[in-house]
């Protein structure tokens, strides 16, 4: 083997125990990068100490610079190999069915998942609409115990349902990207100044700790800026105007099945044939068997 071969080949195992090492740790990427400095530039007076007489021919920069790239890839490959290997994975919901309607999710295993758990991203129901085994149309939801008082939780939002009564809570950062859209929809184009004040649809000033009320016919709608870029949206209204701003932004629909009540969102998550993407984690819709 040449002498700079046997520095490429060093160099590459070295970066790749790097990896290896920065995935079972858990080290942070500036800590993992660190560290493969630190091993990258000791190859080259170990290699010398090991094989000096065979590399005194080579130069001392065409050593350091022998496997630059190809040991940067084998840290990102071992490193990320790792990472999957020893992380949770992609979370994977399924639903068993041939008809279109109202389900819980089922994990992998079979189980059902109950009113009180939120796995998929802060929901647990979906209504789908299927075209032979394959989504037509979704909408994710979370379902609870009927009572008089009724609370279910859709991702960011709670929604309280009581004697035909409605209201809506929950808290929203604008540094978030689906609560921007969501902000954007409820209340217009948001814009936000170094000072902390919110411009909202070029006319409602709200600043930092001040709360705005708006009234649509009989629905009224409160805004709080409780920290820069973080809004507390609270609406009281019915269950008759669900189809109606400005409970229409999060809310798509409210069905009763078995004893339980099912609330969906008005905001559709991505699918493609039998799979739909909620944030990081996906439901699949499996034939039943």
């Amino acid at each position: 083997m040449k002498p700079k071969h046997k520095v490429y080949y060093f160099r590459i195992a070295l970066s790749s125990l790097v990896g290896l090492v920065s995935g079972i740790v858990g080290l942070t990427p500036m800590e993992g990068l660190s560290l493969f400095l630190l091993a990258y530039f000791l190859v080259t007076p170990l290699s010398l100490k090991l094989w000096g007489d065979e590399l005194k021919d080579m130069g001392l920069m065409k050593l350091y610079r022998e496997a630059l790239g190809s040991s940067f890839l084998a840290l990102l490959l071992v490193w990320t190999l790792v990472i999957n290997l020893m992380g949770p994975g992609v979370p994977i919901y399924v639903v068993k069915t041939s008809q279109s309607g109202i389900y819980p999710i089922q994990t992998i295993d079979g189980r059902i998942v109950g009113p009180d758990e939120r796995p998929l991203a802060g929901y647990n129901a979906v209504n789908l609409k299927l075209a032979g085994h394959n989504i037509e149309d979704i909408y994710v939801g979370s379902y609870a115990k009927m009572r008089d008082v009724t609370k279910v939780t859709l991702g960011h939002t709670v929604v309280t349902l009581s004697s035909g009564e409605l209201r809506i809570s929950g808290v929203y950062n604008l540094s978030i990207e689906s609560d921007y859209k969501r902000m954007s929809k409820l209340l217009g184009n948001v814009t936000m100044f170094v000072n902390g004040t919110l411009i909202i649809n070029g006319t409602m000033k709200l600043n930092p700790g001040e709360t705005k009320e708006l009234t649509y016919n009989s629905t009224v709608m409160e805004v709080s800026h409780t920290a820069p870029g973080v809004l507390d949206i609270e609406i009281n209204s019915t269950r008759d105007k669900i189809t109606e701003y400005p409970v229409s932004v999060f809310i798509s629909s409210i069905e009763e099945k078995e004893g339980y009540i099912f609330v969906f969102d008005s905001v559709k998550p991505f699918w493609k044939t039998r799979t739909a993407r909620v944030d990081d984690s996906y439901v699949v819709v499996l034939p039943p068997g």
